[in-house]
Formats: C-alpha cells, sequence, structure tokens
C-alpha cells in the first residue's frame, strides 16, 4: 500500500499567532500551500482519504479535494489528531501505530491511501514505518510504501 502523508497548511499558529485551538485555522500561505497540495496530488490515484478532524487539517483537505471528481471514503479520524496535552511519546506511539494497523486490514496492498494531519502524528508515522527521523514542513508531501501481507 502507497501512504501519501500531507501536512496541513501553516496555521495561525504556526505562524507566530496566540489563538485559541478551536480559532487555529490556516493563514493566506497555508491555503496557497494546501492549493499546492492539491495540485500535486490531483494526477495521483486515491483509493481512500484519512484525515485529523482539526479545522486546519480539514481546511487542507477541502483544498485538495477541490480540484478533484473522483469518489473515494474520506474519514475523520482522532487518531490522526495533534498532540494533545498530557500526552507523552508513548501515548502518541501506540495511537500511530493503532491507526497503521487498521490501515492494513481496511485496504488491500494496491491501494494509494492519503492522510492529512499534524507534525507530531506525521512524524511519528514516518519513525515508525521507516526507522529514521523527518519532519515535514507545512503543506509538505510524503510517500512511503507500507509493505501489506493481508489482502
Amino acid at each position: 500500500m502507497k501512504l501519501i502523508l500531507v501536512r496541513h497548511g501553516q496555521s495561525a499558529r504556526n505562524a507566530g499567532y496566540e489563538i485559541l485551538d478551536e480559532e487555529n485555522s490556516l493563514t493566506i500561505k497555508g491555503v496557497k500551500q494546501a492549493v499546492e497540495a492539491g495540485a500535486v496530488l490531483a494526477p495521483k490515484k486515491i483509493d481512500a482519504i484519512y484525515c485529523s478532524p482539526a479545522k486546519r487539517c480539514i481546511q487542507t483537505l477541502d483544498e485538495i479535494l477541490r480540484v478533484r471528481d473522483d469518489n473515494f471514503a474520506i474519514h475523520l479520524t482522532r487518531l490522526l489528531g495533534p498532540k494533545f496535552k498530557k500526552e507523552n511519546y508513548e501515548k502518541i506511539k501506540a495511537r500511530v501505530e493503532l491507526f497503521l494497523d487498521d490501515l492494513k486490514y481496511d485496504h488491500k496492498k494496491t491501494e494509494t491511501v492519503v492522510i492529512v494531519s499534524h507534525h507530531v502524528s506525521l512524524e511519528m508515522m514516518i519513525l515508525i514505518l521507516t526507522g529514521k527521523t523527518k519532519k515535514l514542513e507545512n503543506g509538505e508531501l510524503f510517500e512511503i510504501v507500507l509493505v501489506v501481507e493481508t489482502k
């Protein structure tokens, strides 16, 4: 299975504004980054998209979907959410591993799955799958081929 990881576009907090979580929307630059991510994904076959329910991720997803007219499943999941205040490394790792295990059972090895999420969740996913650390910038995409033995 191919995973295409997408970090949400720049948010107000990423730009240095002090705001409440529910107000943490994409900036103009963030919308532009999301539009660019959508343009990169436009010609690619996508079988499903998983997205954090955070507003900035949904806004990024909206821009990705704006240039598509195909039909695939879209899932919002808290497993891809931002780091919770009391969440430590082990808890982040556990929820990302749970998400990845679910993917292996829900998708065929020939499918392409897009994941729109946050820095911490995506960095943990990359570490689990590749053994290497990589920080994705806002709006950046990263592809990983996941070896799946089921289906």
